[in-house]
């Protein structure tokens, strides 16, 4: 992970003269939430919407839009609290900011507005994309929250200056899979003191400049390298048992099985199994596998989906494969470094083998089920 992130960075600080000329969508404005807002009110008017008291308020529904409002009226001067568009709204008159959409995918949504961040480099859970302006005057900002390489809520927000303190409000879209399952606005309950949104903005502003994390390349990805072969924080090649148990701590459970050629020791951890060889030519690990929540190679976890994992590697062709396919390389002569996938009913497995050096090849097996990952392994061939 570590020359990986430093090649990024090189490629990151090249970037000015690569996108000179390009020009990037503005920062989210008041006057551009205010229309939204506007936009959403005369919907639920057209719509003849009624006004609900509920638990959480009072709510107008309409298809696929639901409007929270801070009186028992609907009116085009009505006070709009939050707005949640749920349900596919591409052919909705009911649509999100810059004609965002429930259903469409994150990477349109990025490109929506602006990006000083394309490598998304900051920690395994943020990363911020723009910070525009400084108090007293509108801030406009821009973060995405994730776990690992899964994008979970895309946020734009605005700070700004009133006689009661600094407001803020902004949109939200969340996501799954890589698609936009919701698109809230959100305007904060009260003003916060200016020190405290100061404060708030220099907290961004040191993500800013975090590099600890950043999101591998899925438009041009590069074959599966020897440096990806990273299984929760653990790099394969080398591994030692002691090595794991000081990241991962005490196994669980240890199982070891003797013969004339020397011992094979499988340790277990949560979610994480590893066995060891030991024989005449040394220690080794032989095999890693992922069922839990730790990430593997290319920030790949359990639970993503096929067309997500298979996007972190190259493929043949415009669309993600869907059908048994060489992926790349000379799969079926089995001629390092290549990728395959077979798929049979609602299971699915891959394989990536590439050269490690004096002879060692190494294998990263995936298997889906019902279209989700469910194992992932490095071996030793």
């Amino acid at each position: 992970m570590t020359r990986i992130l430093c090649l990024i960075l090189t490629l990151v600080l090249a970037m000015p003269v690569a996108f000179a000329g390009q020009p990037q969508p503005a920062p989210l404005t008041m006057q551009e939430l205010n229309a939204w807002t506007a936009q959403l009110l005369e919907q639920a008017l057209t719509d003849k919407r009624t006004v609900a008291q509920t638990a959480a308020g009072f709510e107008a529904q309409g298809e696929g839009y639901t409007l929270y409002l801070s009186h028992n009226d609907l009116s085009a001067d009505s006070v709009l609290l939050g707005a949640l568009l749920a349900g596919n709204t591409e052919h909705s008159p009911v649509t999100g900011l810059r004609e965002t959409y429930v259903g469409q995918d994150v990477q349109q949504v990025l490109a929506a507005y602006p990006n000083d961040n394309p490598h998304l480099a900051g920690t395994e859970d943020a990363a911020v994309l723009y910070i525009s302006g400084s108090l007293p005057t509108p801030v406009a900002t821009g973060v995405v929250r994730r776990a690992g390489q899964t994008i979970l809520v895309v946020e734009h927000e605005l700070y700004y200056l009133t006689d009661s303190g600094v407001d803020r409000a902004g949109v939200q879209y969340t996501v799954d899979n890589g698609g936009i399952v919701a698109i809230r606005y959100y305007a904060a309950a009260e003003a916060q003191p200016l020190a405290d949104a100061e404060a708030a903005l220099k907290v961004l502003a040191d993500l800013q400049e975090r590099n600890d994390y950043f999101a591998f390349d899925t438009a041009n990805p590069d074959p599966l390298q020897a440096e990806d072969l990273v299984m929760a924080g653990l790099h394969f090649a080398g591994l030692t048992m002691d090595t794991a148990s000081a990241v991962l701590g005490k196994p669980t459970h240890v199982e070891t099985v003797e013969d004339t050629e020397g011992q094979i020791i499988t340790a277990q951890w949560d979610g994480v199994e590893i066995a060891f060889v030991k024989d005449k030519q040394g220690a080794h690990a032989q095999r890693m596998t992922l069922t839990g929540v730790h990430e593997g190679p290319r920030g790949i976890r359990t639970g993503e989906s096929l067309a997500v994992v298979l996007s972190r590697l190259p493929y043949d062709g415009d669309e993600v494969p869907v059908a048994t396919t060489v992926l790349y390389g000379d799969a079926q002569q089995q001629v390092p470094p290549y990728g395959s996938l077979f798929v049979q009913g609602d299971s699915a497995q891959a394989y990536y083998a590439l050269d490690m050096g004096d002879g060692v090849t190494a294998l990263m097996t995936l298997i889906f089920a019902a279209g989700t990952l469910a194992e992932l392994t490095i071996a030793r061939l």
